[in-house]
């Protein structure tokens, strides 16, 4: 589900890619605990990234240990120890899947129905134990998802109209990251930004998909041809306009923690991705190509 907001790893010191490497293990061990074996596959980058943010403006040191892969027992591996910020990820990981899951049984038909249907069965326990340790982003995801699914039914094909609920709702959710006014608008502003990035980033990566089903996307044309690539060329500025934003509200964060590594999932990492994402379109923050250097850092 996702899974956008992820480093890039040539870039990355080992010692760092060790650091996120156990930070993805503890929230994979946090899912199990919390919501069984199976919760462990709905891991992603993005509730990562959350997880890591939330535990950089802590002041309380995050701690790792070494323990045995809850996937594979047999290997020892180094592991960011179960704290308040991963069993925060866990949480918005499951209450973002049974949201994202009752979406699909409303936009499918007949045997996908009934499938999602008792796929949302199955996760259902584990949205009512999520929602009850944080109701507030309950609250704030299941607006957003009504609120996606009124204009999709409108088939708004304005980008920054049809960005807005997912846009906001990452909005909110940075912003209950710190209790100081000021880093709270910071976390706000770039929550949005972000939200913007991942709809833009999933539209476009499903546009193949969406037009072989008939499934609602803001990049395509009500009718005639459509060339995939050039809709992808032609949404590559506003990525790189939207990474770089988020990028200037990222560095206004007085991090405690993991700076090198969330400095290269935002530097760097978005960047890469949405090069991806767009089939190799130049997506650099600033237009550049990702072999270039700007103020110390490749972009």
């Amino acid at each position: 589900m996702f899974g956008y907001i992820r480093p890039f790893k040539p870039e990355l010191k080992i010692r760092e890619y060790e650091t996120y490497k156990a930070v993805y293990c503890g929230l994979c061990r946090r899912l199990g605990r919390s919501y069984g074996a199976l919760a462990s596959f709905t891991l992603s980058y993005d509730f990562t990234f959350l997880a890591m943010l939330s535990m950089s403006l802590s002041e309380t040191e995050p701690v790792f240990e070494t323990r045995r892969c809850f996937v594979n027992p047999l290997k020892k591996i180094k592991i960011c120890a179960d704290n308040p910020s991963l069993a925060l990820g866990a949480d918005a990981a499951a209450i973002m899947l049974y949201y994202k899951i009752e979406d699909n049984v409303t936009d499918s038909a007949g045997i996908k129905r009934a499938c999602w249907r008792l796929i949302k069965a199955f996760a259902t326990p584990a949205w009512k134990k999520a929602s009850k340790a944080q109701p507030a982003i309950d609250r704030v995801i299941a607006r957003a998802m009504r609120s996606q699914q009124n204009a999709e039914k409108e088939k708004e094909t304005q980008i920054d109209c049809i960005c807005e609920p997912f846009s906001s709702a990452m909005s909110e959710i940075l912003q209950m990251l710190s209790g100081d006014e000021g880093t709270a608008y910071i976390l706000g502003r770039m929550g949005y930004l972000l939200g913007r990035y991942i709809y833009i980033c999933d539209a476009l990566d499903d546009l193949e998909k969406d037009a072989k089903s008939g499934g609602f996307n803001p990049f395509l044309p009500d009718c005639g041809d459509i060339c995939f690539d050039r809709v992808k060329e032609e949404n590559a500025p506003s990525l790189r306009l939207t990474i770089g934003e988020i990028g200037k509200a990222c560095d206004l964060l007085e991090l405690k923690s993991f700076r090198p590594v969330i400095l290269n999932i935002i530097h760097l990492g978005l960047s890469e991705t949405a090069r991806t994402v767009t089939g190799g379109a130049n997506s650099g923050p600033d237009g550049k190509n990702s072999e270039e250097v700007t103020d110390g850092r490749s972009i």
